[in-house]
């Protein structure tokens, strides 16, 4: 393996996949510490994204000496037992807007054991040449999906381990091919399908869905909303690893979200829902990006109120907010925790409205308090960073 820095670069250490719970910079350093005995002088700037299901984080290391070591000791590595992490210095090469110009330095790689790890799938490639990167994805428990890209330092490397292993049994190997990121999330043959007509027996979903491929098994089911079922597409020959996902692709494009099934008309408007099929973790995941995006597309329209009188009714303060535009919704919440005095949530329908309301609005000559409602969950990074610094400074000291 050959560090490449690129040259006129600070010393720069990217880290990734980085459990969320234990992502803190005092133990990014700690274990920095324990690894290569080098003290961090300078707080990792470390990236949370709720949209993301891991953390990552940016090291300095200014003298060229322990910023190698730390690329060598670093390269995979634990914050807490069974939950790998990975660190890699910075190479222009890799970045995303450069896909181009390594291509075919790239494999795919498939049916990756689930207990194999990013050290041992290294050692499996490395025969055919220097890697320049290695990652297997993850789920967002820090289980392996089984797949993953290798990235070597040239063409040739990368063609040697195609010839090798493109046509194994075990590890799959194939020809990398860049594309919007977004698809890779579409590497999957089975999928969940739900809100179809309670008259929908096991024969009408297998024959919906066979039109879209062969259907390898499929597990249907009901509960009390309804059928429901899992649906695995494969190709009867084995080498032709591209079916199944293909087949589940199209379905998915082709279904979901339809709103007639087989001529009828899904009842209370309903849409069919047709996705991969998630684990638990992965589908708590998804429940809270798409509560986040949500949320966030209302942070505009939502505004925090408070400073009215006690005596004020929900009604009251709904008519005297109404004057500047349509209210989706408003919420008047008692004193509780980490407050003394009454609050209310006041949604408008429009932005523009929600930012009248918000300029100087007064009752009995006393303005009130109100500021656009800020995310809970933003809310929550914002004081674990504060947090963050403050006992990285203490751990320095």
């Amino acid at each position: 393996m050959v560090m490449n820095n690129a040259q006129g670069t600070q010393n720069y250490l990217y880290l990734y996949d980085l459990p969320k719970q234990e992502a803190t910079s005092t133990r990014l350093a700690s274990v920095l510490q324990q690894k290569t005995g080098i003290v961090l002088q300078r707080m990792p700037q470390i990236r949370r994204d709720l949209n993301r299901p891991f953390y990552s984080a940016i090291m300095t290391i200014p003298e060229e000496e322990k910023f190698n070591l730390a690329c060598k000791e670093m390269r995979y590595f634990e914050l807490s037992d069974g939950k790998p992490s990975r660190a890699l210095p910075f190479d222009n090469d890799l970045l995303g807007s450069n896909p181009q110009k390594i291509v075919d330095h790239n494999i795919f790689v498939r049916r990756i054991p689930k207990e194999m790890s990013p050290q041992q799938l290294e050692e499996h490639f490395s025969r055919y040449g220097d890697i320049k990167s290695l990652k297997i994805s993850l789920n967002s428990d820090h289980q392996s999906r089984g797949y993953g890209f290798v990235c070597f330092q040239d063409s040739t490397s990368a063609g040697k381990a195609l010839e090798a292993e493109g046509n194994a049994d075990s590890i799959q190997v194939i020809r990398y091919q860049p594309r919007d990121k977004r698809d890779f999330r579409k590497i999957y043959n089975n999928i969940y399908a739900k809100n179809f007509p309670d008259n929908f027996s096991e024969e009408d979903v297998k024959a919906l869905f066979s039109k879209h491929g062969r259907i390898e098994s499929m597990k249907y089911m009901r509960n009390d909303k309804g059928p429901y079922a899992f649906i695995c597409f494969n190709s009867e020959d084995k080498n032709d690893r591209e079916y199944g996902p293909r087949c589940a692709q199209e379905a998915v494009e082709k279904l979901n979200g339809e709103s007639i099934v087989n001529g009828e008309t899904l009842p209370d408007n309903k849409k069919l829902y047709v996705k991969e099929a998630l684990k638990r973790t992965d589908r708590e995941a998804e429940r809270l990006r798409e509560t986040i995006k949500y949320k966030s597309s209302k942070k505009r329209c939502n505004l925090y109120v408070k400073g009215f009188p006690e005596s004020m009714t929900e009604d009251e303060l709904r008519g005297l907010f109404s004057r500047y535009g349509e209210i989706e919704s408003l919420k008047m919440h008692p004193p509780g925790e980490g407050t003394k005095k009454l609050y209310a949530f006041v949604c408008f329908k429009k932005p523009d409205e929600a930012s009248s309301a918000k300029e100087g609005l007064t009752i009995n000559d006393k303005t009130l308090t109100i500021n656009h409602y800020e995310i809970k969950e933003i809310r929550e990074l914002h004081n674990e960073a504060a947090k963050d610094k403050h006992d990285f400074q203490v751990f320095r000291q």
